[in-house]
């Protein structure tokens, strides 16, 4: 009988490390991806929900004819259901619509009711629009001016988002924008 020689395989150290080099690369494109992919889907999530806001807003407007507002408020002050004014910034606050049954633009928790709320946008991030707040009459029809909101996601001017209300009430969204923060 012959001895049977046992050959052993496997990988030697220089074939590991180059498999784990080729790993880590793969790795860390596949999180920079990622990482652009949740930018832009905060981005857009945001703007669907502002999307059904502004859409309410103008329905309930037009169902009981009333005026309605939807602006950015103080986070606080909506959580507390106290008096506010609508701020001129959208990028740090929240989003209020209510009824403005007193046409001066302003809530009155005595005789008003706040019908939709909106958290602000994740702390990285920014939202501009062209006006400090949007007024509907009693048809659906905008009454203050009419513009886009741009969402931009973190610092960068990358993936940014861009959700359109026309004169008539109408919010479209139009997906990714060249339109900065800034």
């Amino acid at each position: 009988m012959r001895p049977h020689l046992l050959k052993l395989r496997g990988f030697t150290l220089i074939e590991l490390l180059i498999a784990l080099v080729i790993l880590a690369t793969l790795a860390s494109i596949a999180f920079y991806a990622n990482n652009n992919l949740l930018d832009s889907n905060r981005a857009e999530s945001y703007l669907t929900e502002l999307k059904r806001n502004i859409t309410f807003a103008r329905a309930k407007a037009a169902a009981d004819d009333q005026i309605v507002i939807l602006c950015p408020v103080n986070a606080e002050k909506l959580r507390d259901k106290s008096d506010f004014a609508c701020q001129p910034s959208w990028a740090n606050n929240a989003i209020a619509t209510f009824v403005d049954l007193n046409n001066d633009g302003q809530f009155n928790s005595d005789e008003e009711t706040i019908i939709r709320a909106l958290g602000p946008v994740h702390s990285a991030d920014t939202l501009k629009f062209t006006a400090s707040l949007i007024r509907f009459d009693g048809s659906g029809q905008i009454t203050s001016a009419a513009g886009k909101f741009v969402y931009c996601p973190s610092a960068e001017d990358k993936n940014n988002q861009m959700l359109t209300v026309t004169l008539s009430g109408n919010a479209l969204f139009n997906g990714t924008s060249q339109d900065k923060c800034n």
